[in-house]
């Protein structure tokens, strides 16, 4: 996924958009990024093209602190047209990027570029949606308690202290973890290449009519009823989709309907519904002590 993707395909698209900058006229670097996403463009020429007008960066935009991650937030912006216009007036002011900075630790520009990449994976990605939205209540919903091992404090103390090159090779990412386990691994597994997870968006717009529930959240009345997004560009999206030929619909264009859909959604749980303020609180009426 060109927006979103996995965390190792992030670091390693970093890693050649930072090669691309240093050597701006390389015709190299362009097909190293086709490796990272073969499974995008059925085209090669529009595909390639598309990457290089995607991808493609300055010298100045090497020196920014966000550089691993800003071609995607900044790509991701467009989704905002979607927004109501009382919804952007209240965002204007706001600035997300100074309030990342100052979540940042002290050492932060002095970290080389992998690093870099792998604190703002943690800091937003990692415990903030995989381990809580798609880790932790996952599982409790279906009373699973889950261990994660490789987040051991040990072995994130002792990752974070490999250089870059023992994580990352060429673009062979877990180079250090793949080598020792090499010969106790089948090599068809140790030399697997990753490919990200992603959600089948269009499928829930595609094959029929869709839920009830879809209508109903993306309805005119519901959409101004809540005044999140601009009802226009919504509803015209969303005829958009249900209406496309299988793989026409581009990536920002599902995660906005999606997007939009889940705001409503969790407008109708949380806000219109019944409060949780409201809900009495539970107190032990009997403590039990000892063994159990």
């Amino acid at each position: 996924m060109l927006v979103s993707g996995s965390m190792a395909t992030s670091f390693k698209e970093a890693k050649i958009r930072d090669y691309w900058g240093r050597c701006p006229d390389s015709a190299r670097r362009p097909l190293l990024l086709e490796r990272l996403y073969p499974y995008i463009f059925k085209n090669p020429g529009r595909g390639r093209s598309f990457l290089q007008g995607f991808f493609a960066v300055s010298r100045e935009q090497m020196q920014e602190p966000f550089f691993s991650h800003a071609v995607r937030w900044h790509a991701g912006e467009r989704n905002l047209g979607f927004l109501a216009p009382e919804c952007l007036a209240l965002l204007s002011q706001y600035r997300p990027l100074e309030e990342l900075a100052r979540w940042l630790p002290e050492s932060f520009l002095r970290r080389d570029l992998l690093s870099r990449a792998q604190v703002l994976e943690m800091e937003i990605f990692l415990s903030n949606f995989l381990l809580s939205s798609q880790g932790d209540r996952v599982a409790m919903a279906h009373s699973v308690e889950m261990r994660h091992p490789f987040l051991d404090y040990r072995v994130v103390d002792f990752a974070f202290r490999l250089p870059a090159k023992w994580k990352v090779r060429g673009l062979n990412e877990k180079f250090l973890l793949r080598h020792a386990f090499r010969g106790m691994l089948p090599e068809a597994i140790a030399r697997r290449g990753k490919h990200p997870y992603r959600a089948p968006i269009s499928e829930l717009f595609r094959g029929g009519a869709p839920p009830d529930y879809v209508d109903e959240s993306l309805s005119e009345r519901s959409l101004k009823e809540n005044g999140y997004f601009n009802v226009d560009k919504i509803r015209r999206l969303y005829a958009k989709v249900k209406g496309a030929p299988p793989g026409t619909v581009g990536e920002f264009e599902n995660m906005a309907l999606i997007g939009a859909l889940s705001t409503q959604i969790l407008h109708r749980q949380f806000i219109a519904g019944a409060s949780l303020r409201r809900s009495p609180v539970v107190e032990p009426d009997l403590v039990r002590y000892g063994r159990i």
